[in-house]
């Protein structure tokens, strides 16, 4: 089953991908508009059969800004898919244009930040598609620029110094996508993730609850949250070993992330504790999902509900509102202890 409510890495991550391409949109776009603009300043002039292919270049960075920015704070997928196509052909484009090989290989360190982007952001086959797709659009560039000098006076034809160009901008760009790129994304999710369960963890929770209440309107938004506390847990371990109590762990996260709403934040925060919330207009719907949840669930747990709207700190009111619920429900609620044959726990740590 599809895992409804928001629970992985890409919940923390999808915040800060219109922040990180508006940054290098800017940066390159900026970049482009210099090489443009300043060499007439210094006495070096524009030739003719290069200015199409910069201004193309530069076009798209400025359509791919409006896009993201039309797009408010959260800009949809198709808005995200057109201003990543945008600043896919942008750099390869102002490269078809240049005729210094100096020139071409700072165009590829740009094109060395937006593998890394690709490769953080994005599922790994769409990542690897997607350099490929940046590292083929930049041999065409290279390949069609009207010529290619060095700064220094050899006696090199063009073709020795375009694929020189080609081999250093195609290495630098698959290799900081493979080498960086892969590095952070999985930094990321470490930080952010839980092992055993591949939910979010505290700290990953604590990240995507501030982007979501900055999206929903900051701390004027209405916000509730759930703590939710496997009942009997610390018997289970007892009675069939910790390979058993991390199965039931297991079972309740993909019961929870495939069932609760779509749009719910959903983490393991420690030991048999889960947190679950939701921001916004639907908010108070959390509640009785979780109760219709809990009868449910083939895994008994009890859960605490805390609301509020307008704290200056929700996170840390809500968590101690819901902590005295869950305890007040944990003394209302003390189901037996499993039994020690219970053949749902057995495993082939403790059969």
């Amino acid at each position: 089953m599809r895992p409804l409510a928001a629970s992985s890495v890409d919940t923390v991550l999808q915040d800060y991908q219109p922040r990180i391409l508006r940054r290098y949109l800017w940066i390159t776009t900026a970049l482009h508009v210099a090489g443009f603009v300043l060499p007439p300043m210094v006495g070096l002039p524009i030739r003719p059969e290069t200015v199409a292919a910069r201004s193309a270049g530069i076009l798209l960075g400025v359509i791919a800004l409006v896009v993201l920015y039309r797009g408010g704070r959260r800009p949809g997928r198709r808005a995200l898919q057109v201003s990543t196509a945008a600043a896919l052909f942008a750099t390869p484009i102002v490269m078809s244009g240049l005729i210094l090989a100096v020139a071409q290989l700072l165009c590829a360190i740009a094109a060395t930040f937006l593998a890394m982007y690709f490769v953080v952001f994005y599922p790994k086959l769409q990542a690897r598609l997607l350099v490929g797709s940046l590292t083929a659009s930049m041999v065409v560039g290279v390949v069609l620029a009207p010529t290619a000098f060095t700064l220094v006076p050899v006696d090199v034809d063009t073709a020795t110094v375009k694929a020189a160009v080609l081999v250093v901008a195609v290495t630098c760009v698959v290799g900081a996508a493979e080498m960086f790129g892969s590095l952070t994304r999985t930094l990321i999710e470490s930080a952010s993730t839980d092992a055993l369960t591949a939910l979010l963890n505290r700290a990953g929770f604590e990240l995507a609850f501030r982007d979501a209440l900055e999206g929903a309107g900051g701390n004027q938004a209405s916000v509730t949250l759930v703590l939710v506390d496997v009942d009997q847990f610390k018997s289970t371990n007892d009675h069939y070993g910790h390979a058993a109590g991390d199965a039931v762990l297991v079972d309740l996260a993909n019961y929870l992330a495939g069932h609760l709403p779509r749009g719910a934040l959903l983490a393991r925060v420690g030991g048999d504790e889960f947190v679950t919330c939701m921001v916004g207009e639907h908010h108070a719907e959390l509640p009785g999902v979780m109760a219709q949840l809990a009868r449910q669930s083939p895994t008994s747990f009890s859960f605490g509900v805390a609301s509020c709207t307008g704290e200056s700190d929700p996170l840390t009111a809500l968590y101690r509102q819901a902590d005295r619920e869950l305890y007040s429900a944990k003394q209302r609620h003390h189901p037996p202890d499993p039994p020690a044959g219970e053949a749902s726990l057995q495993t082939e740590w403790n059969a």
